[in-house]
């Protein structure tokens, strides 16, 4: 089997005439790149280290790919391509110049929206959202990014206001094409972004998170027709939040 995986490579590049966009076309959708990350019980015992890749590797999204993840999942994604760098949303008083009048403009229109490549990058003050999930300063080369798992990994996800703006965005979206069942949108917004229908137990999780999100809204403001879609907007937003933050959203 191994010979085979190894034919196949060499056919993948003969094929593409050493052209790098061909070639990664067929490598990602081919069977291998696309199978699951779960192991069989044959493929455990015969292929354990998955030498043989009888299986997918499970592998967290990277740096660019953890916000550009959330964009396209809500629908916000800009796929116009080249032009000058743009300034996303990020948290005030992270980019400060000393020696210079510089400062922080974020981009608006369909800028604040662009893939991740375009960002404007400082090597004194880099995008933070970045470099918590391990982009590299660009300061050196870098054969090869090593991937952690941080607690402020996770604030970033849940608190970074582009993440948030995505989150509220799906839900959003949400409410547009399903207009009358909660259940049906959670279920659409966890299909949206992780690709797979929410099971019966994460289905539970979600709805008593909306019902906690709404009861706290409504703890904050009187009880008004307007405070209460208002509630199940924010309380909608906050179950997108939390689905955009998954382990499954943030992995392939």
């Amino acid at each position: 089997p191994r010979h085979g995986v190894r034919r196949q490579r060499q056919m993948c590049i003969r094929d593409s005439a050493w052209r790098m966009k061909p070639l990664l076309r067929d490598l990602v959708l081919s069977a291998t790149y696309r199978q699951s990350a779960r192991a069989t019980s044959v493929a455990a015992e015969q292929d354990p280290q998955n030498r043989l890749l009888s299986r997918g590797r499970r592998l967290r999204l990277t740096a660019e790919m953890v916000r550009d993840q959330a964009l396209a999942s809500s629908g916000l994604l800009v796929d116009k391509m080249y032009g000058p760098s743009v300034m996303p949303p990020q948290p005030e008083g992270v980019w400060r110049t000393v020696y210079s009048g510089a400062k922080w403009t974020t981009s608006a229109g369909e800028d604040r929206y662009r893939r991740a490549v375009y960002t404007y990058w400082r090597r004194t003050s880099a995008y933070p959202a970045m470099t918590t999930f391990d982009a590299p300063s660009r300061d050196v080369c870098v054969v090869r990014r090593i991937a952690t798992n941080t607690p402020l990994q996770a604030l970033v996800t849940l608190n970074d206001p582009a993440l948030v703006e995505c989150a509220q965005a799906l839900a959003d979206k949400a409410v547009e094409r399903v207009p009358d069942s909660l259940d049906q949108r959670i279920a659409w917004m966890y299909r949206q972004v992780t690709s797979a229908a929410p099971d019966d137990n994460v289905m539970t999780e979600l709805l008593a998170l909306f019902e906690h999100a709404r009861h706290v809204a409504e703890q904050r403001s009187p009880a008004t027709p307007e405070s209460r879609k208002s509630g199940d907007a924010f309380a909608l937003g906050i179950v997108a939040n939390t689905i955009l933050n998954l382990d499954e959203a943030l992995t392939r």
